[in-house]
């Protein structure tokens, strides 16, 4: 089973951000497209994930003008999310397919999030097989319950993600950390648990082989170095 992250690992999402940022300003002037972001943080630290809907509520209620909400909201549901996934992306999951089966597993809110995976082409690219959680690292019960497999391959662009499903699935999944978005530079050991394996960005993947992912973890599991290449 290929469990495969999103935001910075199929989807550039840094970039996706940099140009919401610019169009949102557009669509509803400087002041309220920053007023907007303050709301944007401070949902996400009172629910500890990102919820846009949340969000352009707490907007709606707060703008002088009811029909605010029509440009912002254009802006969010009409943004070309496919056109922000990184190269390589289809040639991945192609690859996945090859592998196992592919299963995007992704953070978020259940309704904006997985209306960006679909409108990027992802949902499709998986036949369907999307799993949104709050923290999707607390879900591995459900994930195992819901995709049964002798063996899980996590592909995340975030070191405590992997550290976290290694804790929880221990050598029944091998970690593979793509170096890409805010995360790139991050230290992979969290609590002393390092991806069992590298790859520098989502194109790489295809260069993975059902022999190198399994040693990988059986390498992990005996205290071994993995290849981190």
């Amino acid at each position: 089973m290929i469990l495969i992250d999103v935001d910075n690992t199929l989807l550039d999402n840094d970039g996706v951000r940099s140009r919401l940022e610019a169009e949102i300003r557009e669509a509803v002037g400087p002041d309220r497209a920053e007023r907007f972001w303050q709301l944007y943080e401070q949902v996400r630290e009172e629910l500890d994930f990102v919820n846009f809907p949340e969000t352009m509520e707490r907007f709606g209620r707060e703008c002088d003008d009811p029909g605010c909400l029509g440009p912002l909201s254009a802006v969010l549901y009409g943004f070309r999310f496919a056109e922000c996934l990184y190269p390589g992306t289809e040639a991945a999951i192609a690859h996945a397919r090859s592998l196992g089966l592919p299963v995007i597993l992704s953070d978020g809110d259940q309704l904006f999030q997985r209306y960006k995976i679909r409108d990027a082409g992802l949902e499709t690219a998986v036949e369907g097989r999307v799993l949104v959680y709050v923290h999707k690292e607390q879900e591995t019960a459900d994930i195992r319950a819901r995709y049964p497999a002798d063996h899980y391959v996590m592909v995340d662009d975030k070191p405590r993600i992997h550290a976290a499903m290694k804790q929880a699935l221990g050598p029944l999944v091998t970690t593979v950390f793509v170096r890409q978005g805010k995360y790139a530079l991050a230290a992979t050991a969290h609590e002393g648990r390092p991806p069992d394996l590298e790859i520098a960005s989502i194109g790489d993947f295809t260069t993975l082989t059902a022999d190198r992912i399994r040693v990988a973890a059986t390498d992990a599991g005996t205290g071994g170095a993995g290849d981190h290449r």
